[in-house]
């Protein structure tokens, strides 16, 4: 039996050919891709929290509760004339006992006096509670305005508004149907 050796021949050595700059400009798009999607979450808020002082121990009585006081919101609702012009005023403070309300006419002048009376009630009040130590925050205005109201007059009141001493101020449509 006659055996035949076979020989390997020898292959040249293959160098892998691998193209940097394909690979590059890959990782710079995924890298630009993911910069511009990453959305990171919201900060923790402050925490609003009174501690005892250290020598007093755990004593928790001495701890106000200062989440307990909400902003009062008044609701201001104002209608208009077929023109446009105001027709009618009426204030009113949401969770009050009478929630019809106070109509006032369609005076701006007569607004912005009474809007003057409301600052000033609650100046005193937010005044009474600081005495106390607590924060309490400052009252919101909701103006609720007639579909026909023209801008002007939207605006004198909002004007009236922010002279009177208040600061956080949204007008939105009296129409719920209406989008905001």
């Amino acid at each position: 039996m006659s055996r035949r050796h076979r020989r390997k021949k020898k292959e040249d050595h293959v160098e892998p050919d691998l193209p940097i700059t394909p690979m590059l400009d890959m990782s710079f798009q995924l890298l630009a891709f993911f910069i511009m999607t990453f959305k990171p979450a919201p900060t923790e808020g402050q925490i609003a929290m009174s501690l005892p002082p250290a020598e007093e121990g755990g004593a928790t009585s001495a701890i106000p509760d200062i989440t307990s006081e909400k902003p009062k919101k008044f609701v201001v609702r104002v209608t208009a004339t077929d023109g446009g012009a105001i027709a009618n005023i009426n204030i009113s403070e949401e969770g009050a006992a009478d929630d019809k309300g106070r109509d006032i006419g369609a005076d701006p002048a007569v607004f912005h006096k009474e809007m003057v009376i409301l600052a000033e009630k609650e100046k005193r009040r937010i005044a009474e509670f600081e005495a106390k130590g607590i924060k309490i925050p400052p009252p919101k205005v909701t103006i609720e305005i007639g579909s026909k109201l023209r801008q002007a007059s939207v605006v004198q009141l909002l004007d009236h508004s922010v002279r009177a001493g208040f600061s956080d101020i949204a007008p939105v449509p009296l129409d719920k149907s209406i989008p905001r």
